[in-house]
């Protein structure tokens, strides 16, 4: 894995600074799915016949990290206005990279994954509740990296969260591949090492039976 990682490195667009469609190209050596997409440099033309309606537009960039603040998410495209909404989005964002990706439906709470780098201590991971809720809430537990999958499952029963996946209101989730993904992310962060300062995973998701990130963000320590 740590190969993979550096031939990941390799070919960033902006080296030491991946964006997030590079940055969910690395999650997904962990087993961790995130949706379909297609990245549009400024020269290229539309075509997105791979990738199934609704859409999701977002700027796609290093240097803008808040996207919704700086307008530059656009949710519930339809295939007749993807091409009106592309061209608004690209006069926002002159001579930005577009990614545009199917729309995942899924079910609430939405989640977070994240990794931090302390300086005695080394990355912990951390998982929470997402959503509008994350800094009301402050509902997350955290493990130093890598952490096994039972310590996993043992983060996810210290949230309050935790009945969603344990039949409450009909709820289901699977706790078990959850589990596996938060272990994962930790694997992840010791595959990398000290190249790692943050990852977030913001949110994840429950959609049709599987977990699904829809956000990934990774920030390199040059």
């Amino acid at each position: 894995m740590v190969k993979k990682i550096e031939n990941w490195f390799n070919k960033l667009e902006i080296k030491g600074r991946p964006n997030e469609f590079e940055a969910k190209r690395l999650v997904q050596f962990y087993d961790i799915s995130v949706p379909d997409a297609r990245v549009f440099v400024p020269k290229d033309r539309f075509e997105v016949s791979k990738i199934t309606p609704p859409y999701v537009l977002k700027v796609c960039s290093p240097d803008i990290l808040h996207k919704t603040e700086q307008k530059g998410v656009v949710l519930n495209v339809t295939k007749e206005d993807i091409q009106k909404q592309l061209n608004d989005i690209r006069k926002r964002f002159a001579g930005e990279n577009i990614l545009i990706e199917h729309q995942s439906d899924f079910e609430a709470p939405e989640f977070i994954i994240g990794v931090i780098k302390d300086p005695a201590l080394g990355h912990a991971v951390m998982v929470g509740a997402g959503g509008i809720f994350t800094e009301i809430y402050k509902d997350v537990t955290f493990r130093l990296a890598p952490c096994s999958k039972n310590e996993a499952k043992s983060m996810i029963n210290e949230l309050a969260l935790a009945e969603v996946f344990h039949g409450f209101r009909g709820m289901n989730f699977d706790e078990d591949k959850f589990a596996e993904i938060i272990s994962n992310v930790s694997i992840l962060a010791d595959d990398m090492g000290d190249k790692l300062s943050q990852l977030d995973i913001k949110p994840i998701v429950f959609s049709q039976g599987r977990w699904v990130a829809l956000d990934v963000k990774i920030i390199i320590d040059n």
